[in-house]
């Protein structure tokens, strides 16, 4: 009986830090409960590359200076060679 009793104390004591370790790897650290999504979690304006077509967010898109209305590239070398042709 006493062999019984420290085997299911053992399978529930490796039941509970499995459990623990999943939690702490998930970085929730809540139960698995999560926050809900905040706004800035949303959609993101596109725009396209002047040069090349290609279409990225805005906040990783370059503007050109001083243009109106505005032109974006997506790298600096697109940004360069536009600047040469005007």
């Amino acid at each position: 009986m006493g062999r019984i009793l420290f085997f299911l104390l053992l399978a529930l004591a490796i039941y509970i830090g499995w459990r623990w370790m999943r939690i702490q790897r998930s970085g929730t650290g809540s139960g698995g409960r999560r926050s809900p999504p905040s706004a800035s979690d949303g959609p993101e304006l596109m725009v396209r590359c002047d040069s090349c077509g290609l279409n990225l967010p805005q906040s990783e898109a370059l503007p050109a200076p001083g243009a109106n209305p505005q032109r974006w590239y997506c790298c600096e070398e697109h940004r360069r060679d536009a600047a040469a042709d005007h």
